[in-house]
């Protein structure tokens, strides 16, 4: 869809227990219905997601840190220096990259890490994860206000 002021990806693997912290946060943002806003809840960013950036003002990725960092972290993003991507997969540096390259223009970009304590298969959120996920949904919600 066309014409979104704010698009936010959430990406990860739902099967993954914390891994899916994105997917999840992505979720609850969308049940909030904020106007003007485009929420995808993906397995993995695609270069697909160029488009869709280069038409946005505004782009936030969400996704777990399996790093051991105990906090919430807020990173504005710039756009990589050259596309690049594995297969079929993308960074968000690499999508804002390949938006600038392709359709001239990227949004303003923030990636929010979620910690993650675990990703081991079949296993449901940490309490961790999930006290990062609703922190991570303030964050957002806040980074929108401030941006309009």
């Amino acid at each position: 869809m066309a014409g979104y002021s704010v698009i936010i990806i959430g990406y990860g693997n739902d099967l993954r227990g914390d891994d899916a912290a994105g997917r999840v946060a992505a979720e609850r943002l969308a049940a909030l219905q904020i106007p003007d806003v485009q929420v995808l809840s993906e397995h993995q960013l695609v270069p697909e997601h160029a488009a869709l950036l280069a038409q946005a003002h505004m782009a936030i990725f969400i996704d777990a840190d399996l790093s051991g960092c105990p906090i919430v972290r807020v990173t504005h993003l710039t756009p990589g220096a050259t596309w690049s991507a594995m297969g079929h997969t993308a960074s968000p540096e690499g999508l804002l990259s390949l938006a600038t390259t392709v359709y001239g223009q990227s949004p303003h970009s923030w990636l929010i890490r979620i910690p993650a304590v675990h990703d081991n298969l079949g296993a449901s959120l940490s309490p961790q994860t999930e006290d990062g996920i609703s922190e991570a949904v303030e964050i957002v919600r806040h980074l929108i206000a401030s941006f309009r």
